[in-house]
């Protein structure tokens, strides 16, 4: 926004300021407080100050169990694998299905990702063939999606005021509640609505959420989740299995992160890897800061530790993104929460310095 006229009325000690088409956009009162506002007119260049995206890491940031591991190795998972496993043992000729791939995958993979496994199980195979057990599969899907939202759900509902007033005190919650203003915005691609528990700046769920219902009365057909997979090579997945594609999830909506991302000034990536099947949403705003000199913007990556900092360098790469270029041409900063929880002084003053940068507004 450019200013090109300022009105000061003297009697008032006010100072209108206009924008290009005459609106009128500021009135400042006293006059002592001009200075400091002026400095800070850039900010009006952008729609939101920060944008904060919500990754699995916030959420164990405040010691909550939700990765797809721990969900794989709940009593939930393992109570629905069983009672599957009973009902297809009385038919005749029944192949393996995705349960069982789902399942067998924790046992030879370190870092569980049910998605990841959506995209090899219904993936073309060595020997050219594709899986085809659609019917089953379906039925698969369907009791590991209601059983993901019985977990998330146990989990919240489990909560104890004084874990969610401790919640507060860990890095996650403080940063949530120095988001709390009108021009900050928070996108989650967690399930669980921590927004709301914690009574802090509300978030735009992307994937879904676990509705107060289901938490309060196990109604799991009132939450509505997007657990699956996203390509661009519609060819590269079996043929009758594109209801597991996100975008085609009765749920799935559209969202403004990709215009939001590029109209803010400062965005937070907290507890996300920038993985495969989310990436397309950030693609379009890392590729502006590979391509456009922009040092008023700033990117703040908070992740675990140095091997998940190179994860996601890695992962923009692949993405024929110059790491480089967005280093040269923004603002950019890692915090890693290891370091925080050791004490570290260096890495503490660094994150005590976003928050206070946020709360300069």
């Amino acid at each position: 926004m450019i200013i090109i006229d300022r009105i000061f009325n003297q009697a008032m000690e006010r100072e209108f300021f206009f924008s290009k088409d005459g609106t009128k956009i500021m009135v400042v009162a006293p006059m002592v407080e001009l200075e400091h506002i002026i400095d800070h007119m850039d900010r009006f260049k952008y729609q939101y100050d920060n944008l904060l995206v919500i990754g699995n890491g916030f959420d164990l940031n405040l010691g909550l169990p939700t990765t797809y591991r721990h969900f794989v190795e709940s009593y939930i998972f393992k109570r629905m694998f069983v009672k599957r496993m009973q009902e297809k043992k009385g038919k005749a000729n029944t192949q393996p299905s995705l349960i069982e791939y789902l399942y067998g995958k924790k046992f030879c993979e370190r870092w569980y990702d049910i998605e990841q496994a959506l995209l090899e199980y219904v993936s073309k195979r060595p020997d050219g063939t594709f899986v085809n057990n659609v019917e089953e599969d379906k039925k698969d899907y369907e009791l590991v999606c209601n059983a993901l939202i019985e977990y998330f759900a146990s989990i919240l509902n489990s909560l104890s005021i004084g874990a969610i007033d401790r919640m507060r005190e860990l890095p996650a919650g403080q940063l949530l509640m120095a988001l709390s203003s009108y021009r900050n915005i928070g996108y989650t691609f967690n399930y669980t609505p921590i927004d709301n528990v914690l009574e802090a700046i509300s978030t735009v769920k992307v994937h879904g959420e676990i509705e107060k219902e289901t938490i309060d009365k196990g109604i799991i057909n009132k939450s509505h989740i997007i657990l699956g997979i996203e390509t661009n090579d519609i060819n590269s997945i079996a043929p009758n299995y594109t209801f597991l594609l996100k975008s085609n999830n009765s749920a799935f909506h559209s969202s403004q992160i990709a215009i939001d991302l590029i109209q803010s000034k400062n965005v937070i990536f907290f507890g996300h890897s920038m993985n495969q099947m989310d990436f397309g949403y950030f693609e379009d705003y890392l590729k502006m800061l590979a391509s456009n000199i922009d040092k008023e913007r700033k990117l703040t990556i908070i992740t675990k530790d140095e091997s998940s900092k190179i994860t996601i360098l890695d992962n923009i790469r692949r993405k024929g993104i110059s790491v480089m270029n967005i280093y040269q041409h923004s603002n950019v900063e890692f915090v890693l929460t290891d370091l925080l929880s050791q004490g570290c002084k260096e890495e503490q003053d660094r994150f005590d310095n976003l928050l206070q940068q946020i709360r300069l507004y």
